[in-house]
């Protein structure tokens, strides 16, 4: 059984970039679930379904090593494990249930693994390398998938949509804007994720090269040989990512090093500090010219300022889960037409939308194990590989939505365990009110883990048939399609997301689309009871009114929708009834 557990955290461990790699922020929109086995072989699984594999080898750990863990290790896996879906807990008070019950499913899961994989290595160190290797493995995978994408995948998207157009079949606008993105993005959820993972490969495989080089005779030359193979291929599909904030992170992190090696004279520190100015100069000069310029970059400091506006107006409970996303689409300073739903920032996350106690807490668990592993930043074994790639994690953490990723969690939690320092063997025994606080800890990571996926992944279930069925593939097939097998399927997803404005609104606009205008406008109020500051539903009544005639209730409906989110276009009067005059 001890083997066995070892066994499955490794090959966790490689799945989780391969097909755990998704991005777990967005009820509203069905995950994909098909109907056959073999068709899984082929996809990326739901982000959310972690759980069932993470909290079940933690049962499995449990069973077999009980719970004894001590000293730094036990603090890491409870501030790891715990503390970020208790910090969760205010933004439930005053935000969306759903939202924060995915959240909770999210952190818990991770926890879950984290959890396992430091009870196996307190009782079996020498799975610290395995467990290394399986992340490299499954990085390699994501890689090779990356290039494959680069060479065959978005080419084999752009015919399809072509073939489309041919066919008089409109393609959206966000899909024409994915077809002129050249960026990767493999089987994560964003190029930029994929970036910050690139630069955690680039620096583990370093270091496990050398060890593997020793298999192999002459260990020198193996030893660049796996070296110049690492590099090719995750810094070749680093820069087909386009990251910018890939380019930040390791010249961060260099200056971090050189400020803080002993050894190092002080006007080399300082050409240090020129040489990652001119280097970031020379990144911003090729990113204005001839990359994807820096209008995104001023939308990160945009949700800052969102974040500064709520920590000001709720301080101690925050606006609640999903409370960013409201309020930043009205008060926003750029022009962009969308509104994130993460400030891709975890500490403003949480500080917007838990508090700022919740904030400090995040900030508490990104620096802890930094802390523990400052002394050994300069070490050449495992200890400060691991110790840089928590310092890029972290930084990217603070730019971007890595803390949304539940195999970017997962990872680095589980590559911290791997040398977070236990206690000398003579203070190692627990008493056993602390083997029960550890027991306590598991079985509240367990039970969260399984009962808020389950519920979350049922009502995604429930949503994806519901929009299957309301978008049929054939013109025939949607002519057959009987309204009390739609409202039948809306009820079954409603038991799952009551709360969700969501389910109404896909009714409204399909019964729009059939324009039964009575029915669409049933649904559309519904959703606002439910939700009263979503804006599209204050501009699909408004386009009701007006293919009423009635001009006048038009405006009212859509003054709201625009107040509620002044800066995208479609809310204005001169385009929306613009439309209504060709």
């Amino acid at each position: 059984m001890k083997k066995i557990c070892g066994i499955l955290c490794g090959i966790l461990l490689f799945l989780l970039p391969v097909k755990l790699g998704g991005l777990a922020v967005m009820p509203e929109s069905g995950g994909f679930f098909p109907e056959f086995f073999i068709d899984w072989l082929f996809i990326t699984w739901h982000p959310h379904s972690l759980a069932y594999f993470s909290c079940a080898l933690l049962l499995l750990t449990l069973i077999a090593y009980g719970a004894e863990l001590s000293g730094k290790m036990r603090i890491f896996v409870l501030l790891w494990g715990i503390v970020p879906s208790l910090a969760v807990i205010p933004g439930i008070l005053r935000g969306d249930n759903i939202l924060a019950l995915g959240e909770i499913s999210l952190l818990s899961s991770c926890g879950a693994l984290i959890a396992a994989a430091g009870i196996i290595l307190k009782n079996r160190p020498h799975c610290a390398g395995i467990f290394a290797g399986s992340v490299v493995a499954g990085g390699i995978i994501t890689a090779f998938y990356g290039w494959y994408q680069h060479l065959v995948v978005l080419d084999e998207i752009r015919r399809f949509a072509a073939e489309q157009e041919a066919m008089g079949i409109p393609v959206s606008e966000a899909m024409q804007l994915k077809l002129t993105d050249p960026r990767i993005f493999s089987t994560l959820a964003s190029s930029n994720i994929l970036a910050s993972f690139m630069l955690m490969l680039l620096v583990i495989s370093f270091y496990l090269s050398g060890k593997w080089s020793e298999r192999f005779t002459p260990p020198r030359q193996a030893k660049y040989i796996f070296r110049i193979f690492f590099a090719g291929l995750f810094l070749s599909v680093l820069f087909l990512t386009r990251s910018r904030s890939a380019l930040f992170c390791p010249v961060a992190a260099g200056l971090i090093a050189l400020f803080s090696h002993p050894g190092i004279k002080l006007r080399w520190k300082i050409s240090g500090i020129a040489a990652g100015i001119i280097i970031v100069i020379a990144g911003l000069f090729y990113a204005v010219h001839h990359g994807r310029g820096v209008a995104s970059m001023g939308e990160r400091v945009d949700y800052w300022h969102s974040c500064a506006v709520l920590c000001k107006e709720y301080p101690l409970t925050g606006a609640g889960w999903g409370g960013f996303f409201r309020t930043h689409m009205q008060i926003k300073l750029s022009d962009v037409d969308e509104s994130a739903r993460d400030p891709h920032n975890i500490v403003a996350s949480f500080a917007s939308q838990c508090g700022i106690p919740a904030g400090l807490l995040m900030l508490t668990v990104l620096l802890y194990p930094l802390i523990i592993l400052w002394k050994h930043r300069f070490s050449p074994d495992l200890r400060g590989t691991v110790f840089w790639c928590g310092t890029i994690f972290t930084l990217h953490s603070l730019i971007d939505c890595d803390w949304q990723i539940p195999a970017m969690i997962s990872i680095m939690g589980v590559l911290y365990c791997c040398v977070m320092p236990e206690e000398n063997k003579a203070t190692e025994e627990s008493s056993r009110r602390s083997r029960m606080v550890n027991y306590a800890a598991a079985a509240m990571l367990i039970s969260a883990g399984f009962v808020s996926s389950y519920y979350y992944l049922a009502g995604d279930h429930a949503l994806s048939r519901l929009q299957d069925k309301l978008n049929p593939p054939t013109p025939e097939i949607r002519a057959k399609l009987a309204i009390y097998t739609v409202e039948d399927l809306a009820k079954q997803a409603e038991k799952f997301r009551p709360d969700q404005a969501v389910i109404p609104m896909i009714l409204g606009d399909w019964y729009l689309r059939l324009e039964a205008l009575d029915q669409a406008e049933i649904y559309f109020l519904k959703a606002l009871e439910t939700d009263p500051v979503r804006p599209a539903a204050y501009a699909r009544l408004a386009r009701i009114a007006m293919l009423r005639g009635e001009r006048e209730k038009a405006e009212g409906f859509l003054a709201r929708a625009h107040k509620l989110f002044p800066k995208n276009p479609d809310y204005l009067p001169e385009n929306f009834f613009a439309d209504f005059q060709k």
